[in-house]
């Protein structure tokens, strides 16, 4: 009982210490969402209040072409290096970078630095992104009991809910506190702050681990080849990385949607109360992160293939729908929208981890997954929110990223319908990649 005990205390700390990571990487999204008109008057005060928004949601884009940076540099070091390594890494550089976004000069200070000096601080923080969702969905998955990889490969999207909601409610509790000169003026810097002592703990929680028991097989075993920067671009996994590719576009622009676009689109577009706006996507992100742990659950029973699939036809079908009843401005069609959404959105990024890490070899596991899962949530998911602005303001019509949330999961179902492998059940030392694989193992139903 004593070793159960202990087992199940390792776990806990295992499952907090990845978290936490995933918590402030999207603590720091809802951020930037929530303060996107804020950012955009300070650092670009010279641009008309439309072309303000664009820029800064511009900028929050620009970090996502610097995560495929990231997933090599981080992915590389996890492989060769360690799970724990990338991780402790990964969170004392977003910390870092956020805190000092908090007490970045503004236009009126150093003038056209100040905007510079906010891309390269958002480069930084995608460069540590970029390993952070790696590193801690092979910890988690690599140390996951068996038949419990599903759950624990949801922690990651559930933390990233955590953390969304937990970035707005504290961004809301400040701008009903402050007045709107003392918010602009300094005010929305406090949140970034708080990414501080996030990241000093993240990185304490981290380094008390011992590493996954797969990294260290691989460490005992000389015959395995070691990770190098060229797995990332090998024409024989093109098929993995374009069905990774795939499955982390659709994840990335649904989850920035649900959580960074969506309060824009309902206070700027919309004309939704701020308060009214963050509690009802407050709301539908918290019904999001408690469907996670059951999707997964739903993954290891059913198949990693058919969860994500009806993810994607659900966006296909739905993504217009949701966007019409949330352009009535009604809070009930507005909570509708956004339940459904949570819905149709957790099969997918609850098993976005899962086939990341089961789809590629173990001892290139990070370094291969690194280009075409960064290259999905990384610019075309990142440079969503602007396209959805952008359709509203030329097309007219406030429903209208619904049809880009639509066409991007038309585009990735079909892909993965013809590519994707059942990954559930699959030996996570496998020494090549899952569609290489014949015959299907399905994950054990105990």
């Amino acid at each position: 009982m004593a070793g159960t005990t202990a087992a199940r205390g390792e776990q806990r700390r295992v499952a907090a210490a990845c978290i936490i990571g995933n918590v402030l990487e999207y603590f720091d999204f809802a951020l930037y969402g929530f303060f996107a008109v804020v950012v955009g008057k300070q650092f670009f005060p010279e641009a008309s209040p439309s072309s303000q928004l664009l820029s800064s949601l511009a900028v929050f884009g620009v970090a996502f072409l610097m995560r495929p940076l990231g997933g090599l540099v981080f992915g590389i070091i996890g492989d060769r290096a360690g799970r724990r390594l990338s991780l402790s890494i990964s969170v004392a550089v977003m910390g870092v970078a956020t805190a000092l976004i908090g007490v970045l000069p503004t236009y009126a200070t150093i003038g056209v630095a100040a905007p510079v000096l906010l891309v390269l601080l958002r480069c930084v923080q995608g460069v540590s992104v970029g390993g952070e969702w790696g590193a801690s969905s092979a910890y988690l998955i690599e140390t996951a009991p068996p038949g419990r990889r599903g759950i624990r490969g949801s922690f990651p999207s559930m933390a990233a809910a955590f953390g969304l909601v937990g970035g707005s409610l504290l961004a809301l509790v400040l701008s009903l506190l402050l007045s709107t000169e003392q918010l602009g003026s300094w005010g929305w810097r406090i949140p970034f702050l708080v990414a501080a002592p996030l990241g000093l703990f993240g990185v304490w929680i981290r380094r008390r681990l011992e590493d996954t028991p797969v990294f260290q097989e691989l460490e005992r075993r000389a015959d395995l080849p070691r990770a190098r920067v060229r797995d990332a671009f090998r024409r024989d996994q093109a098929r993995a990385i374009l069905v990774t590719f795939c499955f982390s576009w659709i994840c990335g622009v649904g989850l920035y949607f649900l959580g960074s676009y969506v309060i824009n689109f309902l206070t700027a577009t919309v004309k939704v109360p701020q308060l009214t706006a963050v509690l009802l996507t407050g709301a539908g992100l918290l019904v999001y992160a408690a469907l996670c742990p059951i999707a997964g659950r739903l993954s290891d029973r059913f198949g990693r293939r058919r969860t994500v699939l009806f993810g994607c036809l659900g966006h296909t079908v739905l993504g217009i729908p949701m966007f019409l009843l949330m352009s009535t401005g009604d809070p009930v069609a507005i909570i509708v929208a956004l339940l459904v959404f949570g819905v149709i959105q957790a099969p997918i990024n609850a098993n976005t981890s899962l086939i990341l890490i089961e789809l590629f070899p173990a001892a290139t596991r990070l370094t291969s997954g690194s280009v075409g899962f960064n290259l999905g949530v990384g610019a075309p998911s990142g440079f969503g929110p602007l396209v959805a602005a952008a359709l509203v303001v030329g097309t007219g019509l406030t429903w209208a990223p619904g049809i880009f949330l639509a066409a991007v999961a038309a585009i990735c179902g079909l892909v993965l319908v013809a590519l994707l492998p059942e990954t559930a059940g699959r030996d996570l030392m496998a020494e090549h990649d899952a569609t290489k694989t014949a015959a299907v193992v399905g994950e054990s139903r105990g």
